[in-house]
C-alpha cells in the first residue's frame, strides 16, 4: 500500500523535486502526512468491517452453542419425565387445603423455594439382587423421587444467572422386603399406599422424619437460564396448553409450578401424568455481563423451548 502511495506522490511532486538535488528518492514531511491520511482513509473502513465480522461471528457462535445446550437439557428432562409414575402439580407441591394430610411436598425438600418440578419414577439398578452366579445377580427396579430446581443464588462456579439442577433420592433394592444393598438415599421414604386415589396418596407423601435430604446431592444440568419473568402469557396458559378448558377442570394456579414466564416453569396435569415444560436461556449475558433483562429486539439471544411430556411409568 505504501509503495503505491509513494509511486503516486513521486509522480505528482516530481516537478517540485527537480530543483532539489537528491530528493527524487526521498519523502518530505508533507508527503508523509498525505500518505498517512490516504492510508488511514483506506484502512479504517477495513478495520471496522473486520471488527464487525468478528463480533457477528462471536455472537452467532454463542447463540448456536446456547441453543445446543438448551436442546440437550430439554432432551434430558424429556427422557427423565417420560419414565414418571406421578407428577406433582402446583397443588400437590404446595399442599391441598381440602386434605389435612396433604401439606405439600415442596417444603420437605431442601431449598424449597427453588423447587419447580417433582415426580416419582422407577430407577433401574443392575446386578444387585440375589441369587447370584458367576458374579451375575438379578436386576432391580426401585422407586425414586426426582426434583428439578431453578437456582438463582450467587455462585463462584456458575454464571450468576439461573441454573437448573436435579435432585434424586431413591429406595434400596430389596429381596423379600429386606434391603440387599446399602444404597437407600438419606431422607427417602415410600408413599403410604392405602385408601384414596393415586393423587391423594402421592400428595400425602412424607419424607423420612429421622433424616434430612442432602442438598449437596444435587447436580447442575444447565447454566445461563434466564432468572427473570417475561410478561405476555395468557392467564389461562396452562389450562389451554394442557387442554383443560372445561369448567370443572382444575384452576390455573393448581396446574402451575414456578413463575409463569420465567426461564423454567411447568404446567402439570397430574391426572394424566403429563407436563408442559418451558425453558428460556440468556445467551446475551455471555456477550455482555450487563444484559440481565430480556430484550425483545435481541430475542434470538434468549432462546426458548417448550415441550409436552407424558409419563409412562407404572406402579408395581
Amino acid at each position: 500500500m505504501l509503495s503505491l502511495v509513494r509511486f503516486w506522490l513521486i509522480g505528482v511532486l516530481k516537478g517540485k523535486s527537480k530543483t532539489t538535488q537528491g530528493n527524487d528518492l526521498g519523502f518530505t514531511m508533507v508527503e508523509l502526512l498525505i500518505s498517512a491520511v490516504v492510508a488511514s482513509m483506506i484502512i479504517t473502513p477495513i478495520l471496522f468491517f473486520v471488527v464487525d465480522v468478528l463480533r457477528t461471528d462471536t455472537r452467532e457462535e454463542i447463540k448456536a452453542r446456547s441453543e445446543q445446550e438448551l436442546q440437550a437439557a430439554a432432551d434430558f428432562i424429556r427422557r427423565d419425565l417420560s419414565q414418571a409414575i406421578y407428577i406433582y402439580d402446583g397443588k400437590g407441591l404446595d399442599g391441598d387445603p381440602a386434605d389435612t394430610d396433604a401439606n405439600g411436598v415442596r417444603n420437605q425438600l431442601p431449598d424449597s423455594d427453588d423447587v419447580v418440578l417433582v415426580f416419582w419414577k422407577q430407577e433401574f439398578i443392575p446386578n444387585v439382587v440375589p441369587p447370584c452366579q458367576d458374579n451375575r445377580c438379578n436386576d432391580a427396579q426401585v422407586y425414586s423421587l426426582v426434583a428439578y430446581y431453578l437456582q438463582t443464588d450467587a455462585s463462584d462456579t456458575w454464571s450468576g444467572q439461573g441454573r437448573i439442577s436435579r435432585l434424586q433420592i431413591k429406595d434400596c433394592p430389596k429381596d423379600g422386603g429386606e434391603c440387599v444393598a446399602d444404597i437407600k438415599d438419606q431422607g427417602f421414604q415410600l408413599p403410604t399406599f392405602g385408601e384414596g386415589t393415586l393423587q391423594q396418596i402421592m400428595n400425602r407423601w412424607k419424607r423420612d422424619p429421622d433424616h434430612e435430604i442432602k442438598r449437596a446431592s444435587r447436580e447442575v444440568l444447565i447454566d445461563y437460564i434466564y432468572p427473570g419473568v417475561v410478561a405476555g402469557l395468557a392467564e389461562d396458559h396452562c389450562k389451554t396448553a394442557l387442554g383443560l378448558t372445561a369448567t370443572d377442570d382444575p384452576p390455573e394456579a393448581d396446574l402451575l409450578s414456578g413463575d409463569k414466564g420465567s426461564g423454567f416453569f411447568v404446567c402439570v396435569d397430574s391426572g394424566r401424568t403429563a407436563a408442559l415444560v418451558n425453558l428460556r436461556m440468556n445467551a446475551a449475558f455471555r456477550i455482555d455481563p450487563n444484559a440481565t433483562t430480556f430484550d425483545r429486539n435481541r430475542r434470538s439471544l434468549f432462546p426458548e423451548t417448550s415441550f409436552l411430556v407424558k409419563g409412562f411409568g407404572t406402579l408395581n
